[in-house]
């Protein structure tokens, strides 16, 4: 299942031909490729209110892992697990890909405070 890294969130389908456990990983790199689709993705002003909005992250989100899953099977997955599964998934990928910025504590966008004068360091 999925490991440590940011993002990552393990899954599995139960039945049928595409059972198996599967890893969606919503890292950086699947963020680059998502804002051609969703420009607004990194500032959190984006909606999956469309089905192929959702399948195309659901896509994206599998790439990683899974390479042979294109978007019509990522649709069936998605058919397989259930849509409210799957935007719970999608959810915890998101918020587990900048874990300071889920806690409030960090922003992907906001540089890191520099040391002030004089402090040597």
């Amino acid at each position: 299942m999925a490991g440590n890294i940011k993002g990552e969130v393990g899954f599995t389908v139960d039945e049928g031909d595409l059972a198996g456990d599967y890893i969606l990983l919503l890292d950086f790199n699947a963020l680059c490729d998502l804002e051609q689709d969703f420009p607004d993705i990194m500032e959190g002003k984006f909606e999956l209110t469309s089905p192929s909005a959702i399948r195309k992250v659901f896509a994206t989100g599998l790439a990683e892992h899974h390479p042979e899953v294109d978007e019509r099977t990522a649709g069936k997955v998605i058919q397989q697990v259930g849509l409210s599964e799957v935007g719970r998934l999608v959810g915890e990928a998101f918020k587990a890909s900048f874990p300071e910025a889920a806690k409030g504590t960090d922003s992907p966008r906001k540089a890191p405070a520099k040391a002030g004068a004089g402090s040597g360091r």
